[in-house]
């Protein structure tokens, strides 16, 4: 007995070796994150052909997962089969009594798990391995991992038919113990989903500067036209003549004065004053009075179109107010002229009205009040809704991201990437059927708010939904 011990003890030396040195290689380096070992207790029903009682001893185990679903292990045990104090008949003619010692089954191979599935309550997995006592013996069966929390260690359990090389002993062997991570415990990795991009449209062009205030013109596109006039302006009636050394309107003058009566009816806001104009000849007392009695043949001539005469006033300058040169024909056909100047106006401010146009407002440039109102600023819209595909993954039992933040409108597909059922329960009551591995479910969110929600089969996995 004091041999069989000293023969574990050695068979565990290799094992705890592997272990120590995949301990210190998984805090070096990443790649051994996943590495484990496994103490258990071990019982062996022992089989008739043995002629011993059943056995205790221990199993360890050291291992590497390599995938989700496979892992490799080194594997030792030790299993004592004692005396079972019988004896029976034994030799040639079975006259002699015969029992048989105590025996031990020591040694150390290799082994390797395929899980089948999780779940909350853990996974089952099976196992096979071969190892070298005395003789060779394989174990193959059922184990299970109970998880003890989130930080990787689990109860293991495990039910194997042991079995030596020439398959004539086979006896069931059960195990019992912990599975203890060597390496850090990775976390179940979470795909950020990125936050939908709020499309926000370009501000509009500002509006385009109002057309300028037509001239005060006798020559507007329409005949006369006095709609940009403003105070201080000055219109030179050209076309309006008298007779020679007098102040009666000639007939072509009097039609174009009808065109300026029309033009001061659209523009009942201003008031203006008829100015007589002289060239040099003859003496100034002279040009005085005549371009003053023929400024007031033009204001009296406009009062009987219909303009009310407190809009008008009249006065003559002679020639004192020349325009051109006296010394030629040309000049003094200039000075001698008619002008209307606008002595007042509402502000500055001119009607328009064009027919099929709505009014426009013009002004002069020291009256900001005369320039058109400016449109009404738009107002800001709002955030275009994230297009229909942001999701929530389902991994490891743990949704992913745990909280998304989306525009109003969107819609979320959740998507079971577990072994494991899920259903999707809101706490306003809505909630997804039974989703199966790799089944999907969507909600669009249409009112901005906070919506949280848990797997209604395992509570402790919550996440919660941000509209904005």
């Amino acid at each position: 007995m004091k041999r069989a011990g000293s023969g574990f003890r050695i068979c565990l030396i290799p094992l705890l070796a592997v272990s120590a040195l995949a301990s210190a290689a998984a805090h070096a380096d990443g790649w051994l994150d996943d590495t484990y070992v496994a103490p258990m207790a071990s019982y062996s029903i022992a089989d008739d052909d043995r002629h011993q009682k059943d056995a205790w001893g221990g199993t360890l185990g050291a291992g590497w997962k390599l995938s989700n679903k496979l892992e490799v292990e080194l594997v030792g045990t030790y299993l004592k089969y004692k005396d079972n104090d019988d004896t029976y008949r034994c030799g040639l003619l079975s006259l002699a009594n015969c029992s048989y010692g105590s025996d031990t089954v020591a040694g150390g191979g290799f082994g390797a798990n395929m899980r089948l599935f999780d779940s909350v309550f853990g996974g089952p997995f099976l196992h096979a391995d071969v190892m070298k006592t005395k003789d060779a013996y394989y174990h193959a069966g059922l184990g299970w991992d109970v998880p003890l929390g989130h930080n990787g260690f689990a109860v293991r359990a495990e039910a194997l038919l042991q079995a030596k090389t020439d398959w004539d002993i086979k006896e069931p062997v059960f195990n019992l113990g912990l599975r203890i991570p060597l390496g850090p415990h990775r976390e179940p990795v979470v795909h950020d989903v990125p936050e939908p991009v709020r499309v926000v449209p370009a501000p509009p062009p500002p509006p385009p500067p109002p057309p300028p205030p037509p001239p005060c013109t006798m020559n507007g596109t329409n005949g006369v036209d006095f709609s940009g006039c403003k105070k201080g302006d000055t219109v030179v009636l050209r076309g309006v003549n008298f007779d020679f050394d007098k102040s009666s309107l000639t007939v072509n003058a009097k039609t174009l004065l009808d065109q300026v009566a029309d033009a001061l009816t659209k523009r009942p806001d201003i008031k203006v004053e008829v100015e007589g104009h002289t060239d040099s000849k003859g003496s100034d007392a002279y040009n005085m009075k005549l371009s003053d009695r023929r400024a007031k043949s033009v204001r009296d001539y406009l009062i009987s179109k219909g303009i009310a005469g407190d809009r008008l006033s009249s006065k003559g300058y002679g020639e004192t107010m020349p325009i051109a040169d006296n010394g030629t024909d040309e000049g003094r056909e200039l000075n001698r002229r008619v002008e209307l100047k606008v002595t007042e106006s509402s502000d500055g401010a001119v009607q328009v009205e064009q027919e099929g146009k709505a009014t426009e407002t013009y002004g002069d440039d020291e009256t900001s009040s005369a320039m058109p109102a400016a449109p009404a600023p738009m107002a800001e819209p709002a955030p275009a809704a994230a297009a229909s595909g942001s999701t929530v993954s389902i991994d490891n039992f743990a949704f992913g991201p745990q909280m998304l933040t989306v525009a109003a409108g969107t819609t979320v597909t959740f998507t079971n990437n577990d072994a494991s059922n899920h259903i999707v329960s809101f706490a306003d009551g809505q909630k997804s059927p039974r989703l199966a591995l790799g089944a999907s479910w969507a909600r669009t969110f249409d009112q901005p708010g906070e919506y949280p929600y848990s797997c209604a089969i395992h509570p402790s996995m919550t996440g919660k939904i941000v509209v904005k």
